[in-house]
């Protein structure tokens, strides 16, 4: 068990630090200024608050996934349940894009918030879904000891990462846009 659980932490490792001919994403583009009423203000309030709430679940669980393969790989005690906390991150984050699908975005709003707020909650569930692969691809390493899989893993943790924040930057974007604080 400590030998595979070895095994793991080295091919994480090369795949958290290693090198990458990846681009950096590039930056979102400024949103104009959107007049919203005080009702829809609150609408817009109301459905931020809604995909925080949806996305913290997963957002914990993989932190702790995280925070367990950094704590392995600084040299700390490796914890036996490596494989079920990798799953719970799994599960949250396939739930957070089956709460995030069914999340509506208020109609109340102007056409081009509406469009922004969706594509927002797109990407926030496509964010979701290449990070339920991630975990996926990494309990095939951790069985089947396939560097494949381990490549797999790195892009889909990549793209789940890019997604995540054009998404938080947009949606910041689209708060700032409408005069919300947030």
């Amino acid at each position: 068990m400590k030998k595979s659980l070895a095994i793991v932490l080295v091919a994480l490792t090369m795949s958290l630090f290693g090198c990458s001919s990846e681009k950096a994403p590039e930056q979102a583009q400024q949103i104009p200024s959107i007049t919203l009423s005080q009702s829809e203000k609150d609408a817009l309030v109301a459905y931020y608050k809604d995909l925080l709430s949806i996305e913290n679940l997963a957002g914990k669980a993989i932190k702790v996934a995280e925070d367990e393969v950094v704590n392995v790989i600084k040299g700390g005690e490796g914890s036996i349940t490596l494989t079920s906390i990798i799953d719970k991150a799994k599960n949250e984050s396939i739930r957070t894009v089956e709460s995030l699908t069914k999340a509506n975005v208020p109609d109340m709003l102007p056409p081009e918030a509406k469009s922004l707020l969706s594509e927002t909650k797109n990407d926030l569930a496509a964010s979701y879904k290449a990070h339920a692969e991630s975990f996926e691809s990494i309990n095939t390493f951790i069985a089947e000891k396939s560097p494949m899989a381990l490549l797999e893993y790195r892009k889909k943790s990549a793209q789940a990462q890019e997604l995540f924040t054009k998404a938080t930057d947009k949606l910041n974007q689209i708060m700032k846009a409408a005069g919300v604080p947030q």
